[in-house]
């Protein structure tokens, strides 16, 4: 799904709602991708989209390697600049909060889909697990070493520590 930034210019309060849904089959294609957005133009250069996406994704256990089912709920705000960005920041310049804004290059549009993608990539966790209680597959576990390796860490195994008692 795309945007003409042309059409939310000719909008009375240059800003537009939307209700985007759509099945995006890299997360589940059985669900569909919800989301909210609301498109604000700011100024002549920025324009700003924020709102709420969830989705329920397709996942596989890094622990048991089984399938699983997780919602998600994003809140996102991204500034996009409809002119490039590259003359204003030649040298090296220190990030802050603002200054993550993509730039458009002069494109008249805004790919939706494209920025949902990106935003529920984004909050996919490093390790996913099914859940608490998972305690991984027999056959990935048996390559797993429990016991400590290293010789010299044995003795700790044999101090024994006395507590002392108050008179």
């Amino acid at each position: 799904m795309k945007v003409l930034i042309s059409e939310i210019e000719n909008l009375d309060n240059q800003s537009q709602n939307i209700k985007f849904c759509e099945i995006i089959d890299e997360f589940n294609p059985k669900k569909a991708v919800e989301a909210n957005l609301s498109i604000s133009l700011m100024g002549d250069e920025y324009i700003n989209v924020k709102g709420n996406i969830k989705a329920l994704l397709k996942l596989t256990c890094d622990s048991c390697l089984k399938e699983f089912e997780k919602d998600f709920s994003i809140e996102i705000n991204e500034t996009f600049a409809r002119n490039s960005l590259f003359e204003e920041y030649k040298d090296e310049v220190e990030l802050s909060e603002g200054s993550f804004i993509e730039d458009l290059n002069g494109s008249n549009e805004i790919d939706i889909t494209d920025l949902i993608y990106q935003s529920v990539i984004l909050n996919i966790p490093n390790k996913l697990v099914c859940g608490i209680n998972c305690i991984g597959d027999e056959n990935i576990n048996k390559y797993i070493k429990t016991e400590v390796a290293d010789p010299r860490l044995e003795i700790f195994k044999t101090i024994k520590i006395e507590k002392e008692k108050d008179n």
